[in-house]
């Protein structure tokens, strides 16, 4: 994981996050009381909301209730005195005739006895109810009676027949009916007073409609859907929301107008007064999620504005100080508060007194690299100093086994001086390119070691390996002993040819491999002190390379393995 990955926290771990939640645990409590007085104060606004339309209903339907009620009225006061005037149908008629006259808005009155064969009635027709549907049904329950005839007693149009029973000595002899006319009750009320009332309805306790302000097609389409009338016949009134027939929203009223006999239903558009109000009442969780909305906004903004924004200024100035060693101050510093103040002025002397320090360090490590180039400078003159005069004791000496010895004396002397001289040129780090090194040394031995009666076809296979001077030193040197001694050695093989290949390798698991075979001749070799095999084992020791020789008639063949070190700091260094 990068870096910057570990600098890229989850959504959930960021401040404001934590401040959302944080905010919302503050808040529970107040939401919880919020929410249960909002439920509260809904329940009472959708009480009285409730209580005002059906109030609005009952107040609609007063009329019907008037008319309803003189209907009952009448009959039970025609009941009073008809028993008298029985025996005289022709006397009983006049009578009723006159007081429906008096009465004005009915257009029937007649007496119907328990035997179904009516001979009183304001018109003076005898009727017989004997086979009429829900006539036995009445005598033996003995209760007042409400229903819709399409023709009425008259024959003078639809009409609302209301029955009451007249008793003699506690026995049912018979009935009253007074009819009222369905025009009559279309043209009460005057729907302008409240547009919001679309159609009310008079209904009985069996769920028929006794009569609609709007005629009795649109009292059918305006009726609930999926109900029936009869339902809201056992509870008291009540309002509900549902849809009418044709699939609109609507609002309904019931009101009794005659405990358990006439009931009123009040059709109310959902969206005009006070039924509107009904219908827009809003949930109650709505204000609270409304003041925890604003809460955390205000939260956040806050959070924002006075903390998250200044600490991704400082963030950014950290990152950008280091990505680069750059320091900008921003703007919005003087709005911060003083906390993040503290931190911003905290960081910058922090990273002034890093620039300070890594100037000074900076500086101590280039005096250092001067010196010690100037050291390894010193060394290398020196070293071609004691060259230089180990060739003029050459030149002096007088045996040649002298001039061989200080010969080999000064290879060694170049090759040290050819490291040193390495170290003073490079600019990685103190690593040598201990490549270039061995094949300028096998270039020279070749060119000091081969005569005239020597031909030998050289190969040389060296990569770029780079090594600190605890390994560069000796395998340079043992790189030079083992090329001296191969030019000593080397002779024409089998095949008539002088060769010496030598290769230098570092693989990708840091180990490093120097080979180097030279053909031999058949010819004695020439007298050994054993000298330069002994030093190539101590180099070979302070490498910690192993070395595996093959030798035959033919070729001589030297491989010399070794891991290539790392840098490591001795006691003293820091």
């Amino acid at each position: 994981m990068t870096l910057k990955e570990d600098q890229s926290p989850r959504w959930y771990k960021s401040l404001r996050f934590r401040m959302a939640v944080m905010m919302s645990l503050a808040i529970l409590p107040i939401g919880m009381i919020a929410v249960s007085q909002t439920r509260s104060v809904t329940e009472q606004a959708q009480q009285n909301s409730e209580l005002a339309l059906l109030g609005l209903t009952e107040q609609a339907a007063a009329e019907e209730r008037i008319v309803i009620q003189r209907a009952f009225g009448l009959a039970s006061g025609v009941g009073a005195f008809l028993p008298q005037m029985l025996e005289n149908p022709a006397a009983c008629s006049k009578r009723l005739a006159k007081v429906l006259e008096n009465a004005g808005i009915f257009n029937f009155i007649g007496y119907v006895p328990i035997s179904g064969k009516m001979t009183c009635s304001s018109t003076g027709v005898e009727l017989d109810y004997t086979n009429t549907p829900g006539f036995a049904e009445a005598v033996e329950a003995e209760t007042p009676r409400i229903e819709v005839s399409i023709d009425g007693p008259n024959g003078e149009g639809s009409v609302i027949n209301i029955s009451q029973p007249v008793f003699e000595e506690d026995d049912l002899t018979g009935f009253v009916t007074v009819s009222v006319p369905h025009s009559i009750l279309d043209a009460l009320g005057d729907d302008s007073e409240n547009e919001a009332l679309l159609d009310l309805l008079t209904f009985n306790e069996n769920g028929e409609i006794l009569s609609s302000r709007n005629g009795a097609d649109a009292a059918v389409a305006n009726l609930p859907l999926g109900t029936n009338l009869a339902e809201f016949t056992t509870v008291a009134a009540r309002t509900f929301s549902r849809q009418s027939v044709y699939g609109e929203d609507r609002i309904y009223a019931v009101v009794p107008i005659e405990a358990g006999k006439i009931f009123a239903l009040g059709v109310w558009d959902k969206d005009n007064g006070v039924s509107g109000q009904i219908s827009k009442i809003l949930p109650t969780s709505l204000f609270p999620a409304l003041m925890w909305m604003i809460s955390l906004a205000v939260a956040l903004f806050a959070v924002h504005r006075l903390v998250s924004r200044h600490i991704r200024s400082v963030g950014a100035q950290m990152m950008r100080f280091a990505d680069n060693r750059t320091l900008l101050t921003d703007e919005r510093t003087r709005e911060m508060p003083s906390e993040l103040q503290n931190i911003q002025n905290s960081f910058l002397v922090m990273a002034h007194s890093i620039l300070r320090d890594e100037a000074e360090l900076e500086d101590s490590v280039r005096q250092k690299n001067v010196l010690l180039k100037e050291v390894h400078h010193r060394v290398k003159n020196n070293l071609q100093l004691i060259s230089s005069i180990l060739n003029m004791q050459i030149r002096e000496a007088q045996h040649d086994d002298t001039k061989r010895i200080l010969r080999r004396m000064q290879d060694r002397v170049l090759s040290l001086a050819t490291i040193h001289r390495d170290l003073y040129q490079t600019s990685s780090g103190g690593l040598v390119n201990v490549g270039e090194l061995v094949r300028e040394i096998i270039e020279r031995s070749v060119e000091i070691g081969t005569d005239t009666a020597k031909n030998i076809a050289v190969d040389v296979q060296v990569e770029d390996v780079m090594l600190y001077p605890d390994q560069a030193v000796p395998m340079s040197l043992l790189a030079s002993e083992a090329a001296t001694n191969a030019m000593k050695y080397v002779g024409a093989s089998e095949n008539g040819d002088n060769r010496m290949s030598v290769s230098f390798t570092r693989d990708a698991q840091d180990k490093c491999r120097f080979v180097l075979v030279n053909s031999l001749s058949n010819e004695a070799a020439p007298e050994s002190t054993g000298m330069g095999s002994k030093l190539i084992t101590a180099f070979a020791i302070q490498l910690g390379a192993d070395i595996d020789v093959q030798r035959d008639h033919n070729q001589y063949q030297m491989t010399v393995s070794f891991d290539a070190a790392t840098f490591e700091l001795e006691p003293g260094d820091f």
